[in-house]
């Protein structure tokens, strides 16, 4: 497994998590710009996407737009990951558009999105892609 963020503190944060949970010895933690990163990786299972979302004003917005409010292009991120797996899953703020989230998927693909709730409230989303979308119907899971 590979951690990637900009901020050396961020990565520090995350190692220390990981070793709490006895997983550091299986993760390489690098500091450094993911899309200059991710291009050069040749496979992967899955990638977690969180880009940085534009500071605290982006909860002041009725709808996020991944295209504008986000530092970087949030379909461009989502496009540079496919490039190394279909597998993606894709953590943005709990007012991003949904429609964007779907044309993601492409005409043949699927998106699972997922409300991550904490103390009864929405705080983000999460969208699925490739294979990590459930396709079980028997689940309560609202698919798009």
């Amino acid at each position: 497994m590979i951690a990637i963020d900009i901020d050396p503190v961020k990565i520090q944060m995350a190692r220390v998590n990981a070793r709490i949970y006895g997983v550091e010895d299986r993760i390489e933690f690098i500091v450094g710009d993911s899309m200059t990163i991710i291009p050069k990786l040749v496979s992967a299972d899955v990638i977690f996407l969180s880009p940085p979302w534009g500071g605290p004003d982006y909860v002041l917005t009725d709808e996020y737009n991944l295209k504008d409010d986000i530092p970087l292009d949030g379909f461009e991120i989502f496009n540079k990951c496919l490039e190394v797996t279909d597998n993606v899953a894709y953590f943005v703020p709990r007012q991003t558009n949904t429609d964007q989230l779907i044309s993601l998927a492409g005409e043949e693909g699927f998106v699972e999105i997922e409300q991550n709730v904490l103390n009864g409230r929405i705080k983000a989303i999460t969208a699925y892609y490739g294979d990590l979308v459930i396709t079980d119907t028997s689940y309560s899971t609202y698919y798009m």
